[in-house]
């Protein structure tokens, strides 16, 4: 049900995005199409669907119960399960639910007494936590991975649209229909495997080290995947020198599927007749131009890049499972749901928030060509490079794997050093045997505690 959302949320994405930003009486500009760059699709209706769905959701959950009423019998079955742990915290609580602790008759002071007990607790698990090399390592690593997930799921409509030349709402069904089913696939799968072969810490580990290896593969494979364009993009020439060109304004054209003009004046173009251009001094004589982008669509290129990024994901989600057991296992019991809160807060600072952040500034340094939005600042971007664009994003994302392969090496050496501490530990000396003479019977002494139990 979890992937259900993405899914959900890619296909509305192209619906919406494959219509025009407004709605009535205006009509698309002349020229545009869904392939121009310059195509601004209705992307403000998904956040006012999607506000309106919690909204009414929220309603909803405002009818449930402030506590949901529970089994008698199940009380007293927890309780007695925390008391049997080793924890003084468990024991605590169980006695606290049983009423065995004193009383305070003051209630203010009841109350103040219990929220510095919380706040110091906070600090003590949080304390406890980090000291635990095996939950921080697979916590780092859960944020490096992240740092991937984040990037991929925010900008890999804009690379596809960007590097294959398609439009924004075909980009955003092909990445949807390729990651939405491989992370659910990749999901089930980790948590089968986890589930049939009884895998413990080393193991989840080792799986974890395979699954990487082979995505980081699949990043090196992505790097390459591209179309070769044959598109040259022209601004200011010396033939357009004197038209005085406006440079925010893209009014693209292309010349026999090769050459793009940033706008007719820049190819020098006199005369319109529709979508053609004539008499353009930038062109030899008798030339025409028309209207839009050259397009160079490579299929067999789009074909193999979605197939590896399937492969890709597939494997990168495989790892999920087997990272929540290593966290659940490497913490005391008490402890489990609060180092699962703790791994969210770290995970959203390292990774959640900058990764965004960072890999936006990967992309827009390969912008060719920028909109203007007021007298001084500018405004989106109308062209990227779409041949440095796969080194830099996938080139970052490499050295990112890199990076969460190194600690997962760290993490094994660890785990296997701290399963061979036990067995190198010496062991107790044999209890001295009882001497001959008294563990002599006679043929007919039968021992009296076998003749009980029987």
């Amino acid at each position: 049900m979890v992937a259900l959302g993405p899914a959900l949320g890619f296909l509305m994405g192209s619906a919406l995005l494959s219509q025009w930003i407004n709605i009535g009486h205006n009509q698309i500009p002349h020229g545009i199409t869904t392939n121009d760059p310059r195509w601004i699709g209705r992307w403000w209706a998904g956040f006012l669907v999607s506000a309106s769905s919690l909204t009414i959701l929220s309603f909803f959950l405002c009818t449930f119960p402030a506590k949901l009423q529970r089994d008698i019998n199940q009380t007293v079955e927890s309780i007695d399960e925390t008391q049997s742990t080793n924890s003084v915290f468990a024991l605590g609580q169980a006695a606290t639910r049983r009423h065995t602790l004193p009383k305070l008759t003051n209630s203010t002071q009841c109350k103040s007494l219990c929220q510095i007990s919380k706040i110091k607790d906070i600090f003590t698990s949080i304390t406890d936590l980090l000291m635990n090399l095996t939950f921080l390592l697979i916590v780092l690593i859960n944020s490096v991975e992240s740092i991937l997930v984040v990037s991929f799921t925010t900008f890999m409509v804009k690379y596809i649209e960007s590097v294959f030349n398609l439009s924004s709402s075909l980009s955003s069904t092909l990445t949807g229909s390729i990651i939405v089913p491989a992370a659910v696939f990749g999901t089930f799968t980790g948590g089968y495997l986890v589930r049939r072969f009884h895998m413990g810490i080393l193991q989840c580990i080792k799986m974890i080290l395979i699954t990487c290896s082979i995505s980081w593969f699949g990043l090196i494979a992505l790097l390459f995947l591209k179309c070769q364009s044959t598109t040259i993009y022209k601004g200011n020439t010396q033939c357009s020198k004197l038209c005085n060109c406006s440079p925010h304004i893209y009014q693209p054209i292309c010349y026999q599927e090769q050459i793009t003009y940033l706008s007719p004046c820049h190819a020098g173009c006199i005369y319109i007749n529709g979508t053609d251009y004539s008499n353009c001094t930038c062109l030899p004589k008798g030339r025409n131009v028309r209207l839009g982008s050259c397009q160079n669509i490579c299929f067999t290129e789009t074909f193999l890049f979605l197939l590896i990024l399937f492969i890709v994901t597939f494997f990168q989600t495989l790892m999920a499972t087997p990272q929540l057991i290593i966290i659940l296992r490497s913490v005391q019991h008490e402890l489990q749901s609060f180092g699962l809160g703790l791994e969210n807060c770290i995970m959203k600072i390292l990774a959640q928030i900058p990764a965004p952040i960072l890999f936006g500034i990967i992309i827009d340094n390969q912008c060719l060509f920028w909109s203007q939005a007021t007298c001084d600042r500018r405004g989106s971007c109308f062209i990227y490079n779409g041949d440095r664009l796969p080194f830099t994003l996938f080139g970052t994302a490499i050295i990112i794997k890199g990076i969460s392969f190194f600690l997962l090496i760290i993490l094994l050496i660890v785990t296997i050093r701290q399963h061979k501490i036990p067995n190198n530990q010496p062991s107790s000396p044999p209890p001295p045997h009882p001497p001959p003479s008294l563990t002599l019977q006679s043929p007919e002494q039968e021992d009296p505690l076998i003749i009980s139990t029987l």
